[in-house]
């Protein structure tokens, strides 16, 4: 009984990130905004790799990627590289970091995902001729930095990390 336990809140946590990737791509564009105001999936990457970096691997991350763009229409395969590069990010920077606490952490979030954006940003300039609004991406990168310790508290307490 307990292995099925841990099973399920193993995996609940993948069956989480596809739904909110799901719900970014179908109900956040047509009733709230142009693009996501918090990047939960990207705090839910983020927190995975830095503290169990065996949650998401590379290959479910890719294709839950291309899944995002295809209902998103997105360049196909930007979000794979986002998704791909914020969680080697996170694994390099708590390496590199000797004492791991909640305000390493959050620097460590806040750089990653800087460096994702700037990433995002630079294959949407060179794919879509359309212009780019910076004001909301600063403010999605405010709003995420904001909402990161309120998500990653609820996500220690269902996942004890």
């Amino acid at each position: 009984m307990s292995s099925t336990l841990e099973k399920i809140k193993f995996y609940s946590a993948h069956i989480i990130f596809v739904l909110i990737c799901i719900n970014d791509s179908i109900f956040i564009n047509t009733w709230i905004a142009p693009g996501p105001i918090i990047n939960i999936k990207y705090i839910l990457v983020f927190y995975f790799s830095f503290f169990d970096k065996g949650r998401f691997s590379i290959t479910f991350l890719f294709l839950i990627g291309l899944i995002f763009d295809s209902l998103q229409g997105m360049p196909f395969g930007m979000t794979s590289i986002c998704f791909i590069l914020l969680s080697i990010l996170a694994a390099y920077l708590k390496q590199r970091r000797t004492q791991i606490n909640f305000q390493n952490e959050f620097i460590a979030f806040a750089i990653s995902l800087f460096v994702t954006q700037i990433v995002s940003i630079i294959i949407l300039n060179y794919f879509l001729p359309i212009p780019f609004e910076y004001l909301l991406l600063a403010i999605n990168i405010i709003v995420s930095l904001v909402f990161y310790p309120v998500i990653r508290t609820l996500l220690k307490v269902f996942y004890h990390y």
